[in-house]
């Protein structure tokens, strides 16, 4: 089962020391300068593989540890390469309203931008830390893109991380969950576009009361939380009932062993990760015919053997952490069962994994495909997509000039031009342009999408066969058959678009004027990059 979450980053914890004295310029200044942060801010940087100038977004709430964090980057880096973001989920009413001005004025004494994002949480809906977590990642992930940068600091300390251990081997984890939190990973906010975001934790080796007493020595004021008391929830007990016992019994060593063991299985998980961090999903099979460029990162395709060479748990738990990053989303225990067992029996099979994602295995590859809904739409009339795989009727034909230009509704472009080429010319070998022999097309030229009954003759094939049957070959899923662009030469299909031109229009040595068909504005030129099948096969000559 997929590990606990990482602690609120606004969590804020201890008693409350209210500012008494005005939080202005001169006195953060006092303490930007008895902090020394040049000095303080390279190391802790470095901790967590960061250069101490880099861009950076800060998580903050007001509480100690993220105005500590705040201080810190911001005292030390250069100006604007800082920003601060402030997620107000309005749970907490005049206090939260409270928090957002305090942050205000100690970005303006600071000189940093303040970002505030509302993301408002329904109190008495179930999952309230869950859903309040989500949004503000999802709010700092928007933040960071926004302003250029890729790493998002938090406030975690050691006492947050000690609280998410507890949890998690209370309530069950994956191998990796069991070593805590770790002062670097990837930005958990389940957006695809936030894949390339981390988050940072620079606190991670302080514990929480140093943070307070610092904070104190220098003069530097906080807010706190009082939901931080709350019984409902399990942090708050966590942190007030059972960390105070295990100091009772068993120490200040009986807490340290636990840092220590977390120590060790992240080591250990570490080493396990050499195997599998080198797994990722490959662009979509033949994405070109299949989707815009802006559609190029959801969903893709992985080489079967690539899982099925790990032993067993590490085969889990790479497919566990696939499945995540793909979707967008974690996959129920149920359903990662059932794919590791089709995946260890041999058997090819669909998948639902929940959102309308789905998983298809084939005996060679793996395809994630996004719901369609998250796809635009290739169509001028978008009520064509619910018509999937094919119908009579669905995608009108329309006509192909040449030379002439046909968009689709997604972005991409269909292009016809004559050239004249002496024979025995090269052939372009792309996806995504091909040649044809005029002589050999039997009427005008019109783009559609697939129907029922259309047959094609690819090049090199002994001959035709569905269209269906072809792209379920070639590891389309069914569910993306009927984006792929046809370009008919009359009643024949000579083109499938991304994908293979057909062998009865082939240049010959004997060819004097050929059309050049090419796809453009597709998901292959947004991944810079082909498919492994990014070439057309040799034909033979005749």
């Amino acid at each position: 089962m997929p590990h606990d979450p990482a602690p609120d980053p606004h969590d804020d914890h201890g008693l409350r020391r209210p500012a008494e004295a005005p939080l202005d310029a001169a006195r953060v200044g006092r303490a930007l300068a008895a902090l020394d942060a040049p000095a303080r801010w390279p190391r802790l940087a470095r901790r967590v593989s960061i250069e101490p100038d880099a861009r950076l977004v800060v998580s903050l709430s007001g509480g100690a540890d993220s105005v500590l964090l705040l201080a810190l980057a911001a005292g030390a880096a250069r100006k604007g390469r800082v920003t601060a973001v402030h997620v107000a989920h309005g749970l907490r009413g005049e206090e939260s309203r409270g928090d957002a001005d305090f942050c205000a004025r100690l970005c303006m004494a600071l000189g940093v931008p303040l970002v505030r994002a509302a993301a408002p949480i329904d109190p008495d809906a179930p999952g309230v830390e869950a859903a309040a977590r989500r949004a503000r990642y999802a709010s700092l992930g928007t933040a960071a893109r926004a302003s250029g940068a890729r790493v998002v600091a938090t406030g975690h300390h050691a006492d947050d991380a000690l609280e998410t251990l507890l949890m998690r081997w209370m309530r069950g984890t994956e191998l990796s969950g069991l070593a805590g939190l770790k002062a670097r990973g990837p930005l958990p906010s389940g957006a695809p576009e936030d894949a390339d975001l981390v988050v940072v934790r620079p606190l991670i080796d302080w514990r929480r009361e140093e943070v307070r007493a610092l904070l104190r020595a220098i003069d530097l004021p906080w807010r706190e939380d009082s939901s931080n008391a709350d019984a409902r929830f399990t942090r708050n007990r966590v942190r007030g009932d059972l960390l105070p016992l295990l100091q009772e019994h068993c120490g200040d060593d009986g807490v340290a062993n636990l840092f220590a063991f977390a120590a060790t299985v992240e080591e250990f998980e570490g080493r396990l990760a050499e195997r599998t961090a080198p797994l990722a999903w490959d662009p979509p099979a033949y994405a070109a015919a299949r989707r815009g460029a802006h559609d190029a990162h959801l969903g893709g395709s992985l080489a079967r053997g690539a899982l099925l060479r790990l032993p067993p748990t590490l085969r889990r738990r790479a497919l566990w952490r696939l499945l995540t990053e793909g979707a967008g989303r974690a996959p129920s225990p149920t359903a990662l069962d059932g794919v590791l067992a089709d995946l260890g029996a041999g058997r090819c099979r669909a998948h639902d994994l929940g959102g309308g994602w789905r998983l298809q295995l084939r005996s060679d590859r793996l395809h994630l495909t996004p719901p369609a809904a998250r796809l635009a739409s290739p169509f001028d009339d978008a009520a064509h997509q619910l018509r999937f795989p094919y119908g009579a009727g669905v995608a009108e034909a329309r006509p192909l000039s040449v030379p002439g230009a046909l968009r689709l509704a997604d972005g991409r472009a269909i292009t016809a031009e004559r050239v004249e080429l002496s024979p025995g010319a090269p052939v372009p070998r792309a996806l995504t342009a091909v040649e044809l022999d005029e002589a050999e097309l039997d009427g005008p030229l019109f783009v559609r999408f697939a129907r029922d009954g259309d047959r094609f003759h690819p090049l090199g094939a002994p001959g035709a066969r569905p269209l269906g049957r072809f792209l379920r070959d070639v590891g389309i899923p069914r569910e993306e058959r009927a984006r792929v662009p046809l370009v008919f030469a009359g009643d024949r299909l000579v083109w499938v678009a991304g994908v293979r031109p057909s062998d009865a229009a082939r240049v010959t040595a004997r060819t004097r004027t050929r059309v050049r068909l090419e796809l453009s504005g597709a998901a292959d030129d947004a991944r810079g990059a082909r498919p492994a099948a990014g070439s057309l096969p040799e034909a033979p000559s005749r």
